[in-house]
Order: structure tokens, then sequence, then C-alpha cells
């Protein structure tokens, strides 16, 4: 009943490495054995009689260890000779088991330590002037209150001052945890959507709502690469963007659902509530709404980092230039950086922390700080808040201008270079940590060849959870290749088909026409079963990194478009700024190699199936030369 009995042991040897039986027709279940490759040297040097044992209705393969995979989940089988009983347990993502060897499971597993990550190397000891950005880089900030002044703050502008009606306060308050970095907004169809690193859709909301695949592919599945470099998209490349799009979704949901009552939602493109909605909240971040709290009380919005100062200090002891370009602008620069040396109460405050720096630039203007040449620089006199032309910034030597004070606002990177100029001859030797991909990391790195580090502070939570779901990790990597390897058998019985269609009687498989088009058959069910597990068990792991959106830094099985931008712009990335206090300013960062899939050939689903062919058709079906063996 088994295709497996009829092969004689040199058939069974030369079947696929993997994949050693087929299929018992009275079995529910998937009845295809994956053998672990450590065993397959074992299996094919026993005797006939030692290579399999009957058990349940199906032969097993006596082997140290195999796998049996069910529509329900995973089996584990373990057969250790032909008189004693199967171990079977049942594998599944609530209540996971041991399994001896290099399947163990830890009972506890290693947690995110503060790496570092390389992905271009990085001697330090080239790198002349190390810059900061402030907001998300130094100051990290605390989601369920900083982000909500944004969002409560924007929606009642744009009640008071925007013409939308007022029915829109009484909208759920801002849910830091729904979107995440490196979405897309699609501001003229209202909608959100995750790209892979080859720039095609694979997740897409309308507004609050998940679009199916149908309506996901109607939509984008005929735009190319240059479709999403319009105005049309806006990045979420920065957790600023988050609150914006959290509005802009609930926004889309109401004018949908309530165009007919209120005829100012009616008139309004999604493009135009997009707009409305950036226009609120920078509002917000220039009134004082936002930032006039958190100079107030700015432990409540400002997460605790120990070690930025100590971090910052090395750098200057390291006799490196240290400076500070931020966007906000002096007075609220000064509040956070005082909060930042601990002393967080206004009376309290002192000009100690510029000590830290060589040069600070405020109200830099980013990301046309980075590409302006004509964008001029003010000086910011500290003990007022004052601005005063500096026409000769080019011109007086830096010495003289940093005497009269190093705090600056606006300007651009040609006035940064230059005060600069003892220290710095070229865009290589300066390094700028920031959170912003576009303003901080890709700008910078296009237009001036600077090295980059780029903070995540997601990246702690990406790391533990993929250790803690490392076992079912293991099972989708299981799941994939039994899809591959029954592609695989599928496709090799479609051929033997085709080839006694076309050859008729001339054909030696032709007597075993009907027995081919069963095992069709029953293979495709099977790969049809394995498609749904794999499927399931993918979308179960990217939830448990998010519900909505899965893993940031991949989608599906591949790269996400934000995972390509940090690795092809970022020299360096890590979860927050005090990590480069861990190690010293001298350190030299080295990449890990990059694999491309020939790197991996073994492992690659064609090679596997050029091997499995690597006898004839007619040979895999006992016939022919290796009957004769027999």
């Amino acid at each position: 009943c088994c295709v497996a009995m009829r092969f004689s042991t040199s058939a069974v040897a030369k079947l696929p490495s993997r994949l050693l039986v087929a299929i018992c027709s009275s079995s529910p279940v998937i009845s295809a054995y994956v053998v672990q490759p450590r065993s397959i040297s074992n299996f094919l040097s026993s005797s006939p009689s030692r290579s399999m044992c009957f058990k349940e209705g199906r032969w097993l393969p006596l082997i140290t260890q195999c796998r049996r995979f069910s529509q329900s989940g995973v089996l584990s089988v373990r057969a250790q000779n032909s008189n004693q009983e199967s171990a079977v347990q049942d594998v599944n993502a609530q209540d996971p088991v041991k399994i001896t060897g290099e399947w163990d499971v830890p009972d506890t597993y290693q947690r995110y330590q503060g790496e570092i990550f390389c992905n271009r190397a990085l001697n330090m000891k080239r790198v002349k002037a190390v810059g900061f950005d402030m907001d998300y880089t130094l100051a990290q900030y605390i989601p369920e209150t900083f982000e909500i002044l944004a969002h409560r703050g924007a929606m009642e502008k744009l009640v008071n001052f925007m013409g939308y009606p007022a029915q829109i306060l009484s909208l759920p308050d801002y849910d830091p945890n729904f979107f995440q970095r490196g979405l897309i907004i699609d501001k003229q169809r209202g909608n959100i959507i995750k790209m892979d690193r080859h720039m095609y859709v694979k997740i897409a909301h309308h507004g609050m709502r998940a679009l199916d695949t149908e309506e996901r592919r109607a939509i984008y599945g005929t735009l190319n690469q240059k479709s999403f470099s319009s105005e049309v998209y806006a990045n979420i490349d920065t957790l600023f963007s988050l609150p914006d799009a959290f509005m802009f979704c609930q926004l889309v949901d109401f004018k949908d659902a309530n165009s007919d009552i209120y005829p100012a939602m009616r008139d309004k493109s999604y493009a135009q509530i997009y707009k409305d909605v950036r226009r609120s909240v920078d509002l917000c971040h220039r009134d004082g709404v936002i930032k006039d709290r958190v100079s107030a009380e700015p432990e409540r919005y400002i997460q605790a980092e120990p070690g930025i100062v100590d971090m910052l200090r090395r750098l200057k002891q390291s006799g490196r230039k240290v400076f500070l370009v931020t966007n906000s602008l002096w007075e609220y620069t000064h509040a956070v950086m005082n909060h930042i040396c601990g002393r967080s109460r206004r009376d309290a405050w002192t000009l100690g922390w510029l000590d830290l720096f060589d040069v600070v630039i405020v109200g830099a203007g980013k990301p046309g700080f980075l590409e302006d040449p004509n964008l001029p620089l003010l000086r910011v006199h500290t003990a007022d808040g004052r601005l005063s032309n500096m026409d000769n910034a080019l011109f007086d030597p830096p010495e003289v201008s940093l005497a009269q004070g190093k705090v600056f606002q606006g300007g651009n990177w040609q006035h940064l270079h230059y005060l600069l100029r003892d220290a710095v001859t070229s865009g290589e030797q300066v390094m700028y940590v920031g959170d912003h991909m576009f303003s901080d990391v890709i700008r910078g790195k296009r237009s001036l060849g600077w090295r980059t580090a780029l903070v995540v502070p997601e990246l702690a939570h990406e790391v533990d959870v993929t250790l803690q779901q490392s076992v079912r990790w293991r099972r989708i990597t299981e799941l994939r290749e039994l899809r591959d390897e029954l592609d695989e058998w599928v496709d090799r019985l479609s051929l033997m088909q085709s080839a006694c269609d076309a050859d008729g009687d001339g054909c030696s498989l032709t007597p075993k026409r009907a027995q081919i088009a069963e095992e069709l058959a029953k293979a495709s069910g099977e790969l049809t079963a394995v498609k749904s597990a794999f499927s399931s068990e993918l979308r179960a792991y990217h939830s448990a990194f998010h519900p909505v959106w899965g893993q940031m830094f991949k989608v599906g099985y591949q790269n996400s478009r934000f995972a390509q931008q940090v690795q092809s712009y970022a020299c360096l990335y890590t979860s927050k700024v005090s990590n480069l206090g861990l190690v010293s300013p001298e350190m030299n960062y080295r990449t890990q190699s990059d694999m491309m899939p020939h790197d991996q050939l073994e492992d690659t689903p064609l090679r596997r199936m050029l091997k499995a062919r690597g006898n004839s058709i007619v040979e895999s079906f006992g016939l022919g030369p290796l009957d004769k063996q027999a």
C-alpha cells in the first residue's frame, strides 16, 4: 500500500534525500516522512529487513528520528527498532515539547543585550567627528504619554481651525501599538501598505480595515517600483509619524461611514485629509501644545536612559569632535538636554550640558540642512535665546566663530564641516547617529558620504521575539522544505503522466498510468495541506511580533522594505544610543558575510530537485536497471 514498498534498496537510496515515502492509501494524514540529514547514511546502509518497519498500517523508516506532518500540526516520530513502540508527540504552538539532540528547546532563551549590528565595516579610528540627533535618539519618548499629546492636540485643531465635525473628538484615543515603522501611507486611496524589499505590496489596510488578497492585488498588483516614489505616498520612517498614520486612518473610516451626514467630510479627498493631519500635528509641535508640556514634566514623557552622558564624555575624551544637530529649537533642546543630564526641574537648568559638545546646531531643518548649501546660519545667544546673523560664517576662522559661542541655528552641512575643519576633511570622517531613516541616515549617506548609525528602539522587541519563536521557526523551515519536496514529486508525476499521454503504448510507464494518476492526486492533496499548514504557521509567527503588521524587518519569508533600507544606508544599527558606550570609541565594527542564494547551494529548492532527479523517471518507479539490481 505504500510506494516505498515497491522500491528496491538501491532505488530507495536514489530517492530525494529527505522525502522517503509518499502515501498510504488509507491514511487521512500527510504521510511524508522527513529524515534529518545526519540519519541518511545510517538509513541507507541498513539491510532491507532493517530499513523499514510496519507500524499502524504504514511502513516507517528505521532511523534515529523522523518527522511526520499532519493537517493539525507537526508530529515527532522516533522509531528505535521494529520491536519498540514509536513515540509520537504532538508539537503545537501553545505547548511545544522537548525533542532530543539538535532539537532541544532551551529552558531559557537569550535576550537582546544591546548589540550594535554592522552592515558596512566601520573602523572608528578613522572617524574624527561623531554627531547626534536629539529627538528619539538622545531622547527616547514614551509613546503612551508623548505621542498621545500629538493625537489629542491635532484632533482639536482639526475641529477648531479646519472645519472638521466635533464628533471626531469622540473617536478612540491613540493606540501606539497599531502601526509600526517602515509602512507607507497611500494618501490618494486612504490606505496603509507594507512592502517587501522588491517593493511589492504584501499587506494593506484601508483605514483600519485589512484588505484581503484580491482587493490588495486589484489595487497594487500592476504598480511598478517608480510608482511608490511619487508624492502620492508618504513614508512612516520615524516614530513621530505613527500618530499621523493612526489619525489619518481614523478619519478615513469616519469619512467612509459619515459622508452623507457631514458634507464637510464628503467634499474632502483622502489626500486633503492627510494634508490637514500633517498641518495640525506640525502646529502642535510649533505652538507649544506638545513641547511646553514636555519641558514642564520631562520625566513623564522621556524614557530614562542611563549611560548617555558617560558615552558622550568618553567620545570627547578620545579626541574626537562631538556635535549635536537637531530640528528642535533652542529652548526645547535646552530643556531636554538638561533632563538627560539629570536636571529635570527648570530652576535647576544650567548650560553645563554644552560641555559635552563642540558644536550644537538647533532648528537645523533636516533634511534641508544636508541638501541645500544656501541656507543661512544664525548664532544663538544662550543667555536669552536671541538670534543674530553670521554672514561671515564661512570666512571667519572657526576658532573665532566658536570663541563667541558654540550654539547655532539653521545653516547647512557646509557650515558644520567648516566649523569642524581642524578635524574633518571629508564626509567619511563623520559619523552621524539618528532615528529618522530619510532625514538622518539616507540623506547623510547619499549626499555627504557620512558614516551612519540608526537608532531602532523596536530592535530589542524584534530580537527577543525571534529568539522566543525559534521552535516555531524550525517548524516553518521544515514545512517549507516539505512543501518544496512535494512540489518536486508532483512535478515529476506530472511529467510521467504527460509521457504516457504523449507516447501511448510506446511508453514503458503506460501500464502504470492508473497508479501514477492515483499517486498524483494524493500528492496534490498533500501539497495543498502542507501549503495551508505552512501559511498558518507563518502567520502565527509574524503575529507574535505584531498582531497587525508582523515582523518589522520581514514580510513573509523576505526582508521588508524597511529592512532593505537599514541594510543599504545604516552602517550600524542598534536599539538605543547609549549602546555605543558598551564598547570603546576605538571599536572596529566588522560585518558578517553576505549570503546570496547560490552561497547556500544545498538549501536551494532547485538544487534539491535536481539531485532528486539524478536518476531517470523509469528507475524511480522500480523499472529497468533497478529491477535487475534487485
